[in-house]
């Protein structure tokens, strides 16, 4: 193999290397900002007050 498609090889090699960083850092970034709105998503979700005098919960239908 003579040394032109050498180099050329190799700096193929190089830019798919370089390639897939820069993706692999675009996965990375959209994966931590997916979390964090993830995060308050469930951070925002408030638990509803019980009230004690609602008959809701209270009847259980054991007929099927």
């Amino acid at each position: 193999m003579d040394i032109a498609a050498l180099s050329t090889a190799m700096s193929q090699q190089q830019l798919q290397a370089d390639h897939a960083t820069k993706i692999n850092s675009l996965v990375k970034n959209q994966m931590e900002a997916t979390g964090q709105q993830a995060l308050a998503l469930i951070e925002s979700a408030t638990p509803r007050p019980v009230d004690p005098a609602s008959p809701v919960g209270q009847n259980i239908d054991v007929y099927a």
